[in-house]
């Protein structure tokens, strides 16, 4: 597995430096721009994200080469699954699933988001259906299993963005 160490800088659209606490889940998640490169993704939270005061981040972005690249260190928040948007089917801010695994933190869409206990992963895309490369699929599951025995989380820990959301893809 090889991992990239390129960290954000503190800020507070992007990294805002606050303590993630307790581990509840790994969200993953995948980059709308097909055949987009991680270190564009990287920039677009850099630059683009701070300039258009944007809350936007992760704390991996997995490269269509399947290199893995570090940018929020895992015990930060990072800006990933939270959403003012409600719910479609419950019509609350955040999914059933969501209230029941993340508990308090699925509360609040702006002061206690799932965004306080989990870690996110981008993965970079081949085209618009969200297929993966090969290399990224692998990457990602290399990463996953290496963030679970970490944390000491399980299979069930692991979500998408939707899931915790219910209208994202």
């Amino acid at each position: 597995m090889n991992v990239i160490e390129r960290y954000l800088k503190v800020n507070q659209y992007t990294r805002p430096g606050k303590n993630l606490g307790e581990c509840k889940g790994i969200i993953m998640h995948w980059v709308g721009k097909p055949m987009q490169k991680a270190i564009d993704v990287i920039n677009f939270f850099e630059v683009d994200c701070i300039a258009n005061k944007h809350y936007s981040s992760a704390h991996y972005v997995v490269d269509l080469t399947g290199e893995i690249y570090h940018i929020v260190p895992d015990n930060e928040v990072s800006y990933h699954c939270g959403t003012l948007q409600p719910d479609p089917k419950s019509g609350l801010v955040y999914t059933d699933w969501a209230r029941q695994k993340f508990g308090r933190y699925a509360q609040s869409p702006d002061i206690n988001s799932p965004n306080n206990c989990t870690i996110g992963i981008e993965l970079c895309v081949k085209d618009i259906n969200g297929n993966f490369t090969l290399d990224t699929y692998a990457a990602a599951i290399d990463l996953t299993i290496h963030l679970l025995n970490k944390t000491k989380l399980n299979v069930e820990d692991i979500g998408t963005h939707h899931l915790v959301t219910g209208w994202k893809d």
